[in-house]
């Protein structure tokens, strides 16, 4: 008798484990188009703004003091690099500096306009007015 039970029970629990599942709702699978993963930036923009830092950096050092405030005034040789370097070098820099350095995070939103202020300063104090940002 006990064989019967068990045999029974066991045709119970069996059951229920393969009817169970039709009535539960499950949440739907995701769309693998619903996520956007942004691609890694292609090594022609790298060779890009490595270049413009190039172009930049041994006359340069205080620019990102000068960016935040920290220090007032970009001297004649760093405006002098920085007009150099070209508008678009200047303005894409500004737009990753605040992902790649941490201390330009908090500055983020005013980035633009003070690279703006400098670039204008720096255009007007090698002579080349031509080039101011309106």
């Amino acid at each position: 008798m006990a064989n019967i039970n068990m045999i029974v029970a066991y045709v119970g629990i069996v059951g229920a484990l393969l009817v169970v599942p039709c009535f539960s709702s499950d949440a739907p699978t995701p769309n693998p188009d619903d996520f956007y993963i942004a691609p890694a930036p292609a090594p022609v923009v790298f060779n890009f703004l490595e270049g413009c830092i190039e172009k930049l950096d041994p006359h340069c050092p205080e620019l990102g003091d000068v960016l935040i405030r920290k220090k007032k005034d970009v001297d004649f040789d760093c405006c002098s690099a920085l007009v150099r370097m070209g508008k678009r070098c200047h303005f894409s820099l500004l737009r990753v500096l605040p992902e790649v350095e941490e201390e330009y995070k908090p500055f983020s939103s005013v980035l633009h306009q003070r690279g703006v202020e400098i670039w204008n300063h720096c255009v007007r104090r090698v002579g080349n007015p031509s080039l101011i940002f309106p």
